[in-house]
């Protein structure tokens, strides 16, 4: 007996095309230039293909920003060079942030090597999205088992996806009462998508196109950013799916007639890595990895316009990367390792919440009375419970030179393990110390040895005021 399987809904091809290459290079690639943000959206959908090439891991892009500055739009202007679905154009390609775990699997296998579109970050789960971006990031799904208990082979893919919302990944994740990691902020980076110009996401509105009368089908006069969107729109309607397959076929070409193709794509990379992180003395490791995503995109946009698909300029896609990673790089406030800015940000902040119910006031015996706290008179009864949950003294020092006026924390190790939740304790004491924010205690231990009034030797670790005064970008 023959089983036929017919599933309830057969899944829509994205990869569908409209228009010509020539169409798509006038009214969508051609409105890209001088736009920094769109010229990245759309090097990025180019770059997919060459994570293999260049021996790169996944990752994220993610322009965040207000509602209508045009987040969506780049979007859809990426997606056009992949696909798209009749009626609905390239924004049939796109996928949303609200799926599973499984689905988010699947769409990143169905777009593999390619562009992976997802919209508003916002309406993902806040309590799983940093595992989503880790997910994404990484090219493999989670272990599951099979029927009798054994393992599966786990999914595997390379995607670089882009992404839109009003809020950050920190923001999302925050929503959950938890921390971003240093890790997912790698894995998704976050772009501002406002360009700084007073026209939202944008830099060059193209009116001359627009106001030339031979070209009175190309759309809208664009007489702002919201005429600028419709042309966009338009376009990317109009016009999809054809760029991709011309991309793939000048690198299948290059890679046949070139063995040193890929040497010469990551020596590329690391040219434009090199010189970024020239400019920005002290970047770490994160940062250059960040780096070598961006420079994989500019490679990507300038090996599409050297195939004559794009019709840019050369180093347009180059300088439009540079742009938004030096946006991405302001916006994070520190060319360092994101979790040393965290140990400053955490402890500032711990003692700003805790410092008048949870640090007990640390004062000396009168004169004569030295080193014997319990003649010291017993402090009221309303004084006396006041501190909860202690989580160490605050000092005022009488050294002139320690400023008199301001408070020294003394934590305990449960008060410090507490403040720097979720970080490397030995690395965060490490930056404190080095930062001149605490003081270091005997040999190479992070905590001295105190006595506070009424108690025995207690190791301690010493706050100095001038955490309050902290750049978290030093």
């Amino acid at each position: 007996m023959d089983v036929i399987y017919q599933p309830a809904v057969n899944d829509a091809s994205l990869f569908n095309t409209a228009g010509t290459l020539a169409e798509w290079r006038d009214q969508v690639a051609a409105l890209c230039v001088g736009n920094s943000r769109l010229l990245l959206a759309v090097s990025a959908a180019f770059a997919g293909p060459l994570l293999d090439i260049a021996g790169e891991e996944g990752g994220g892009l993610h322009f965040r920003g207000s509602s209508r500055v045009g987040k969506t739009t780049a979007l859809r202007v990426a997606a056009s060079v992949w696909g798209g679905e009749a009626g609905a154009g390239a924004a049939g390609y796109i996928r949303q942030w609200r799926a599973t775990d499984n689905a988010m699997e699947g769409l990143a296998l169905a777009q593999s090597d390619t562009l992976l579109p997802l919209d508003e970050l916002g309406q993902a789960d806040a309590r799983g999205v940093g595992d989503t971006a880790y997910l994404l990031a990484s090219g493999q799904g989670k272990a599951r088992s099979d029927r009798a208990g054994g393992l599966r082979t786990p999914i595997r893919f390379r995607v670089l996806f882009l992404s839109t919302g009003e809020l950050s990944l920190a923001d999302k994740i925050a929503e959950a009462g938890r921390r971003v990691k240093a890790g997912q902020e790698v894995r998704l980076v976050d772009i501002p998508a406002d360009a700084g110009h007073g026209l939202g996401l944008f830099e060059d509105l193209h009116k001359e196109i627009f106001e030339d009368p031979h070209k009175t089908d190309a759309g809208p006069k664009a007489i702002g950013p919201e005429e600028f969107i419709l042309a966009l729109r338009a376009g990317t309607t109009r016009a999809y799916g054809t760029a991709a397959p011309a991309f793939l076929d000048h690198l299948v070409a290059e890679v046949a007639a070139d063995a040193d193709f890929a040497d010469d794509i990551r020596s590329w990379m690391r040219d434009l890595v090199t010189g970024w992180m020239r400019e920005n003395p002290g970047a770490g490791g994160q940062v250059g990895s960040v780096a070598r995503r961006f420079a994989l995109v500019a490679v990507a946009g300038e090996l599409a316009t050297k195939a004559g698909i794009t019709g840019w300029t050369p180093n347009d896609a180059t300088a439009a990367a540079k742009i938004c990673f030096q946006a991405w790089l302001a916006e994070r406030g520190t060319t360092g390792a994101r979790e040393d800015a965290q140990a400053v940000a955490q402890l500032r902040d711990f003692l700003t919440r805790h410092g008048d119910s949870r640090f007990h006031e640390w004062k000396e015996p009168p004169p004569g009375d030295a080193g014997q706290a319990e003649t010291t008179p017993p402090p009221a009864t309303s004084e006396r419970f006041r501190t909860v949950n202690r989580a160490g003294w605050k000092r005022r020092l009488s050294d002139a030179e320690r400023n008199p006026d301001a408070w020294h924390y003394y934590l305990t190790a449960d008060g410090m393990n507490e403040a720097l939740t979720g970080l490397d304790k030995r690395q965060a004491n490490k930056v404190l110390i080095d930062r001149g924010f605490m003081l270091k205690g005997s040999g190479n231990k992070a905590a001295g040895s105190f006595s506070p009034p009424g108690h025995a030797k207690v190791r301690l670790y010493h706050v100095l005021p001038t955490i309050f005064d902290a750049d978290d970008s030093e």
